[in-house]
């Protein structure tokens, strides 16, 4: 119910996006289509990511800033733009009335949802840095992963 929940809630803010940008909504790629594979090989392909802010409470710098700060972002090989013909697309809201911040991962030509997220914090000053820790996090497992040799049993 929580999944459907969820794409519910991305479709609607989809759609408020699009009208807000005068575009038309990509449909939501089917579940089953979105495998872990997909997904991993998305942001394997990236090379640019840029972010988009609904709320006033967390600026782009501020993000950015926070990504930049974070241990594997200089390893991750991403490069931050302003407009958005990134491969890559961070949304970031604030719900209303909470002190809950939330992200979206997207991959901008297939639409599929790498990654999502909440922060609770006082403003988006103290968000983005949890905020970042957990995209770089993310980003990382997919794009630094170490092959481990296999030699066998006996070693």
């Amino acid at each position: 119910m929580n999944r459907l929940l969820l794409q519910g809630l991305l479709s609607l803010s989809l759609s408020q996006l699009a009208l807000a940008q005068n575009k038309q909504v990509p449909p939501l790629a089917d579940p089953a289509s979105n495998s872990v594979a997909d997904r991993v090989q998305a942001i394997k392909v990236a090379r640019t990511i840029c972010i988009h802010s609904e709320t006033v409470f967390i600026t782009l710098s501020t993000l950015e800033r926070a990504l930049l700060k974070q241990k594997n972002w200089d390893r991750l090989g991403l490069n931050l733009v302003s407009a958005c013909s990134a491969d890559l697309q961070i949304d970031v809201d604030r719900l209303h009335f909470t002190h809950i911040h939330t992200y979206i991962l997207t991959d901008k030509n297939s639409g599929i949802v790498l990654a999502a997220g909440r922060v609770r914090a006082l403003d988006g000053v103290i968000a983005s840095g949890p905020m970042a820790e957990q995209i770089v996090k993310v980003l990382a497992a997919a794009r630094l992963r170490t092959q481990t040799p296999t030699n066998g049993p006996g070693l």
